[in-house]
């Protein structure tokens, strides 16, 4: 999270304790990684994580563990950002835009979500 999105009741700074943490890890000689704690799907949060996973001082994420996938991850627009995310966080934390057709077909388009949700009905024959 951004301190923004914190409320002022809280007193406290989610960007100054990644930032206290990457400090530490980098002064200890050790690996950082980390996990989503929280249960968001939006562009922003995808931002936030890929802002901590850079680092130009050499004290970056080198793991994440995406938490929280369940049903709500592939409604609306939350896949395309999470697919996006990944392929940011695999070019090395590059925003990257996809595109609405794959073809590639990797299936990691948009189109592919909305295409499989279309229900199909078998039809049978009466016993």
């Amino acid at each position: 999270m951004r301190d923004q999105e914190q409320p002022e009741s809280a007193n406290c700074s989610a960007e100054g304790l990644v930032r206290q943490v990457k400090m530490v890890t980098r002064t200890a000689g050790i690996e950082l990684a980390g996990e989503n704690a929280l249960e968001r799907y939006d562009a922003g949060a995808y931002a936030q994580v890929l802002s901590t996973s850079r680092s130009e001082s050499g004290n970056g994420l080198v793991a994440f563990t995406y938490l929280r996938m369940n049903k709500k991850l592939f409604e609306g627009d939350n896949w395309q950002h999470l697919v996006e995310f990944v392929k940011s966080m695999s070019e090395g934390g590059q925003n990257i835009r996809l595109a609405e057709c794959d073809s590639c077909k990797t299936n990691l388009y948009v189109g592919f979500i909305k295409d499989k949700n279309v229900k199909r009905t078998k039809k049978g024959a009466p016993v």
